[in-house]
């Protein structure tokens, strides 16, 4: 095995991996596949998540919130030099899009994201359609849900039905499907879980929920994996599956399909929002062809599991970027017609000594 250029180990850092233990998995291929010697560590809040005793290192690191998580990341990557970094978690990427990625890259990694400004309105479902929209993307027409009575005014044919969620929620957060006479309450739902681009509760809730007229078609999930180098949003390979079944709001089976019909979409994405790294997308065909866009993470989302599976190694293209070794563009091809299905496991994380009943 080769070291790395420091003559030790090559260090990938995942960030938030919660459940994703399949990155951590992936990630030790690619230094296999390679021929290096590596190690992945994950970051994590909460050592007892699945991801923190699976990975070669657990670092606790304090909540993306909290004011000590910034010096935290710094002294981990000026100490231990990764050369690669990304995070799974929402939240998180809005953090380090504020000027922390930035310092992070200056040790010397590669940092998977958006630029602070891309990262704004990608958190923002309101504001990624406005900017989709100019971008010559189809998005379907979004109001904030305190304005929900132009939408029903303008489109609110009978049988219309309407996606009521979170202006600023993560996945599936918020989700709710009416039609329109029920739509009013439905936003008032959606409000009163609602939070702020920091995950905080906030006052005006309806402003913090979007309101769109429901697509019917195809659903379909892209991966736009996005090159490293200079300039960023550079469209590298786009990988594409149509969904089968949903759980939970995450897409539980896929059968992957040809990506050229979807490459147009994410290339006018990238260059819109300059992504390094890469892009989760959901869109719906509609009878016409037409493809919609209806939501964008810019990080690894769950439907990248089904394209791994039928041959694509976006881990690998990813950290042989980062090390400037020209990955092969093979690494992001697949092959069509793959199903797959996600299954459930379990694993010990850990042990809590529980208080003895009845203990001053």
């Amino acid at each position: 095995m080769t070291a790395g250029a420091g003559g030790g180990p090559v260090t990938v850092v995942i960030g938030s991996a919660g459940r994703r233990l399949y990155l951590i998995e992936w990630f030790r291929d690619a230094f296999a596949r390679l021929g290096l010697d590596g190690e992945v560590v994950a970051t994590e809040n909460d050592p007892t998540s699945a991801s923190f005793g699976f990975a070669d290192r657990g670092v606790a690191m304090p909540a993306y919130s909290d004011a000590a998580y910034a010096p935290a990341m710094l002294e981990l990557f000026r100490r231990d030099r990764p050369a690669l970094f990304l995070s799974v978690n929402d939240y998180e990427l809005q953090v380090l899009s504020e000027g922390l990625a930035d310092e992070l890259r200056a040790t010397g990694c590669a940092v998977l994201g958006l630029p602070r400004a891309g990262q704004e309105q990608a958190t923002d479902k309101y504001l990624m359609s406005r900017l989709l929209g100019r971008a010559g993307v189809a998005v379907p027409r979004t109001v904030l849900g305190s304005r929900w009575e132009t939408l029903v005014a303008d489109d609110g044919a009978p049988g219309t039905q309407y996606v009521v969620k979170h202006r600023f929620g993560s996945g599936s957060s918020g989700l709710r499907l009416t039609d329109r006479d029920g739509l009013a309450a439905a936003v008032d739902e959606a409000s009163g879980s609602a939070t702020d681009i920091h995950g905080r509760p906030v006052l005006r809730a309806r402003d913090a929920v979007v309101v769109q007229r429901r697509l019917i078609g195809q659903e379909f999930g892209v991966d736009g994996v996005f090159g490293l180098g200079h300039p960023a949003g550079v469209l590298r390979g786009a990988l594409a599956r149509r969904k089968v079944r949903m759980r939970s709001g995450e897409t539980d089976k896929a059968v992957t399909v040809d990506p050229a019909p979807f490459a147009p979409v994410v290339a006018r994405l990238g260059a819109a929002l300059r992504p390094v790294g890469v892009v989760d997308m959901d869109l719906i065909r509609d009878r016409e062809g037409v493809l919609w866009v209806i939501d964008v993470n810019p990080r690894f989302g769950g439907g990248y599991p089904f394209m791994h599976v039928a041959g694509a190694d976006a881990p690998t293209y990813l950290l042989a970027s980062a090390l400037g070794l020209h990955p092969d563009p093979a690494l992001l091809r697949y092959e069509t017609g793959v199903v797959g299905a996600k299954f459930e496991s379990i694993r010990r994380t850990g042990a809590l000594v529980e208080p003895a009943a009845g203990g001053a």
